[in-house]
């Protein structure tokens, strides 16, 4: 009942989807939505979805298709990540391979070094979903 006992989750997808649970769904669900409200359920919604696209660009680092990208525009979502600010960005993404492109992304990018308009970033994608971007 008080998690007393229970296996804790390594894995941060699986983390996330037991949270998402425990959020919307039985018991503890319709608890959340009477005592804190529709508005923290969403607020919790809108993290959950966050950090579940950063566990998906997480791994690109190593999986990522990589290129050059021109920022096009940037603008603040006003969220953070370990302290550093999630960006909306168009970019024209030039890969190694093929032909260039325009995206739009949602990332985590250093708080030293925000990308501007008209510079040139080192990035990894992911060429079956374009929005997935890591900025190298």
């Amino acid at each position: 009942m008080f998690g007393f006992g229970k296996k804790i989750e390594k894995d941060p997808k699986k983390a996330l989807e037991n949270a998402d649970k425990a959020i919307n769904s039985g018991v503890s669900g319709f608890l959340t939505k009477t005592f804190m409200g529709q508005d923290f359920v969403d607020q919790t919604n809108a993290s959950l979805n966050m950090a579940k696209n950063y566990t998906d660009t997480s791994n690109l680092s190593q999986t990522g298709m990589g290129g050059t990208a021109d920022v096009l525009s940037i603008e603040d979502t006003g969220a953070l990540i370990n302290f550093n600010p999630v960006v909306r960005m168009k970019l024209r993404i030039t890969p190694q391979f093929g032909p260039a492109f325009e995206a739009t992304a949602e990332t985590a990018v250093s708080k030293i070094a925000i990308p501007r308009v008209g510079d040139k970033i080192n990035i990894k994608y992911n060429p079956a979903n374009t929005s997935q971007i890591l900025v190298i």
